[in-house]
């Protein structure tokens, strides 16, 4: 590895033509056909955004391109040279980076033992130079317009930062492609800006970016060109000045939405359900809000304002020191989730894969979890009711499952947080506190989230929002409470509720 790494010298050569052609890219897993004569190209020093369904194929794309996974037909060319990765440091030694969404960095390690990580450069010896890495590394960061300390441990990091040490990585190996997954799944609106202007960067020196996300407003703001897949299959790569948000997503699930964010329900009018009083643990402070039978009250705040910790706290989940929490007029003591779930409680986690479903039990079993007690005859579970219930709100809720004893893990993020909200509807429920109900989840799944919560509100249930989401806070929410610091600033109606109004609150 070249420790020449001065201000000057290039980070990267750009390609006279196409930075990347994939033709007719195929791909088969046993008993599925995950990429069909898939065609995409990448313009040095451009953004080309990568969108689909959950299961439409990208990340297969991007595994191949990184290495992780190897074609079985078309044609894949790296600055119109034929190629074909082996592993991920063939795509690396060529000029290609990844960053995941889960990012791939030693936490115990520094900043700049991270960049450098596959070739330290050594002395005439062999011993590692040290100072010259730090160097380089603060070097490197300069030239993206991002400060992170070379000396920091990668662990203590927040995920923005990490995410630049990533960066900083493909830079250190003239990287010329860079491929970015779910980049802002984790961050917060300013540190959302901050990734943008690296990109910029990025893209000022000659760099391909492919950004690959959910978020439609993302990638009419940074992405030059668009390429869709669905099923497997390329349907479209277009300008993104030739795209409107509903093209677009008429493009991905072959259909049109006619309104993403339904509203079948009037103005709640219904009693209090849910009333907290003076809570307070070591995040949250003094927070006080009621929510009535068929609204639904959002929550938004910036990241490490307290939503998560707030939603936690109001199931019994976490412990609380001082504040009263009611739920249809009786009190939630002792505070804990057995007391809440009996109350008529329940939390639609923020985490479901590790804090929500049993990732290697079917449908079945994972949808009638909490209900269990509802088929019990002397002791033991009446499966025959047990999976007519449950067939029932797979119906209601449009699962799409082969069968209920198909492995949760198996089925796309959408339908999973359906099976985790007829969970807790088959246990029969009061208040539902939802914590990122969209996270990971495409468009077209997220305008059936939308219908359920809308429709769970007009059946009278009291729903508890919390998302980073501007568009569906505004969308879905009756009232909107903004947090900031672990305290409730500000209480918006929904007609007075706007994006300056609620960014001003969060700010504080």
């Amino acid at each position: 590895m070249p420790a020449d790494l001065t201000m000057s010298a290039p980070i990267a050569t750009s390609y006279a033509g196409p930075a990347l052609e994939m033709t007719g890219i195929g791909k088969r897993f046993p008993g599925v056909l995950a990429l069909e004569n898939v065609d995409l190209t990448l313009e040095p020093g451009k953004v080309h955004a990568l969108m689909g369904e959950n299961g439409a194929g990208k990340s297969t794309l991007i595994k191949i391109l990184a290495g992780v996974y190897q074609k079985d037909a078309g044609s894949m060319r790296i600055g119109g040279a034929e190629t074909a990765f082996k592993t991920p440091r063939d795509a690396l030694r060529q000029g290609v980076k990844v960053v995941f969404q889960e990012i791939a960095l030693i936490s115990e390690f520094t900043v700049a033992e991270n960049i450098f990580l596959e070739e330290y450069p050594t002395d005439a010896v062999g011993s590692i130079r040290w100072t010259t890495i730090r160097k380089d590394a603060a070097a490197l960061f300069e030239r993206i317009g991002f400060g992170v300390d070379p000396a920091a441990k990668v662990g203590n990091l927040p995920v923005s930062q990490q995410q630049m040490v990533e960066i900083a990585r493909a830079l250190a190996h003239r990287a010329r492609i860079v491929v970015m997954d779910e980049p802002t799944s984790s961050l917060t609106p300013k540190e959302v800006d901050l990734l943008f202007a690296v990109i910029r960067r990025l893209t000022g020196l000659g760099i391909a970016v492919l950004y690959v996300t959910h978020k439609l407003d993302e990638v009419f703001e940074i992405a030059d060109t668009v390429t869709v897949l669905r099923d497997g299959r390329h349907i479209s790569t277009k300008p993104i000045a030739a795209h409107s948000h509903d093209s677009l997503i008429q493009d991905m699930i072959g259909r049109r939405i006619e309104n993403l964010f339904p509203r079948s329900r009037g103005p709640a009018r219904g009693e209090t359900i849910l009333s907290v009083e003076g809570l307070s643990t070591s995040k949250l402070k003094d927070i006080a809000f009621e929510a009535k039978a068929g609204e639904v009250l959002g929550f938004f705040g910036l990241m490490g304002a307290g939503r998560t910790e707030l939603a936690k706290a109001i199931v019994g989940f976490d412990p609380i020191r001082t504040g009263r929490i009611t739920i249809g007029g009786k009190r939630l003591a002792p505070h804990d989730t057995r007391t809440g779930v009996s109350l008529g409680i329940g939390l639609l986690t923020e985490d479901r894969k590790s804090e929500g479903l049993m990732l290697e039990l079917p449908v079945l079993q994972n949808t009638s979890l909490a209900a269990l007690g509802n088929f019990a005859r002397s002791g033991f579970v009446d499966e025959g009711s047990e999976r007519s219930a449950v067939q029932e709100f797979v119906d209601r809720f449009r699962v799409k499952t082969p069968s209920l004893n198909q492995p949760i893990k198996n089925l796309s993020g959408g339908n999973q947080q359906k099976v985790l909200l007829a969970r807790w509807l088959m246990r029969g429920l009061k208040v539902i506190v939802v914590d990122e109900p969209t996270r990971g989840i495409d468009v077209g799944a997220k305008s059936e989230i939308f219908a359920l919560i809308d429709r769970l509100a007009g059946e009278g249930l009291a729903v508890v929002m919390m998302t980073s989401e501007m568009p569906e806070l505004l969308g879905l929410s009756d009232r909107i409470a903004v947090m900031a610091e672990g305290r409730i600033t500000k209480i918006l109606n929904r007609d007075e509720a706007t994006q300056e109004a609620i960014l001003n609150a969060a700010i504080g």
